[in-house]
């Protein structure tokens, strides 16, 4: 994959330099240059490049207006000979500040800087898109078969569900309402996020952030009791599917 850039310096040799140290990298492509704030503004609305080296004193713009006035925003690495605007440089979000004349070294600190930067958010990003997806494989509603007609039941208000024979026990909150449906506690268990349902027993499933208390027994069990009061037993079996909580009580 490689990365965009804008140039942005009003002397040539200045850009012609950040060019040819660019040039050695090859993840790294030159989307367009600019010589004053103006048109560095344009192209950038233009080519919404990933990294920009911007200088601070030139025609038109400034460098810290630039920046900004830009819509979307990329990783920034100012480029200049003014040590003055460090600081608004940075209360700005900017990637990095270097001062004129720079290193080889010093530029490539900056460049995979603003590369990790441009890949942490691109994970997160994918990350959050696979989470999205995730979830929608997750129910959010029940239909519930009743003589002459359908239920529907919300997901966000179940509480916790229990085995009834070859029926399961849907209980919710804050209706304070029961139903039964037709299902085995294995499927249903499928069907439901885990982030916020955990199977506490063979007979039993409850909400996560509807428990309010554990009282650990004296067998790697406990007792689980929820917002309505409701009292639940957690078997030694299942005891992983609330080790965030067990960890503390340990």
């Amino acid at each position: 994959m490689k990365l965009s850039c804008l140039i942005v310096d009003d002397e040539p040799l200045a850009r012609a330099g950040i060019r040819h140290l660019l040039t050695q990298q090859g993840q790294f492509n030159i989307a367009a240059e600019a010589d004053n704030g103006n048109d560095a503004l344009r192209l950038a609305e233009l080519h919404n490049p990933d990294i920009i080296f911007l200088d601070i004193e030139m025609p038109g713009l400034n460098g810290i207006n630039v920046f900004k006035s830009l819509t979307s925003k990329p990783e920034v690495i100012f480029c200049t000979a003014y040590a003055d605007y460090a600081v608004n440089a940075f209360e700005l979000s900017a990637t990095d500040y270097l001062l004129k004349p720079f290193t080889t070294e010093r530029f490539q600190q900056a460049l995979f800087k603003a590369y990790g930067k441009i890949m942490d958010k691109l994970t997160n990003a994918t990350a959050a898109i696979d989470q999205v997806a995730a979830n929608v494989n997750f129910i959010q509603r029940l239909t519930i078969r009743e003589p002459g007609r359908l239920r529907i039941v919300d997901v966000n208000d179940i509480s916790w569900i229990e085995s009834a024979g070859n029926y399961i026990e849907i209980h919710t909150q804050p209706q304070q309402k029961s139903y039964l449906m037709r299902e085995t506690m294995a499927n249903i268990e499928q069907k439901l996020d885990p982030a916020v349902f955990a199977r506490i027993h063979r007979s039993s499933i409850v909400r996560k952030s509807d428990i309010i208390e554990l009282r650990p027994g004296d067998k790697g069990d406990a007792d689980v009791i929820l917002k309505s009061g409701q009292q639940l037993v957690m078997s030694r079996r299942h005891r992983h599917a609330l080790a965030e909580f067990m960890g503390q009580l340990n």
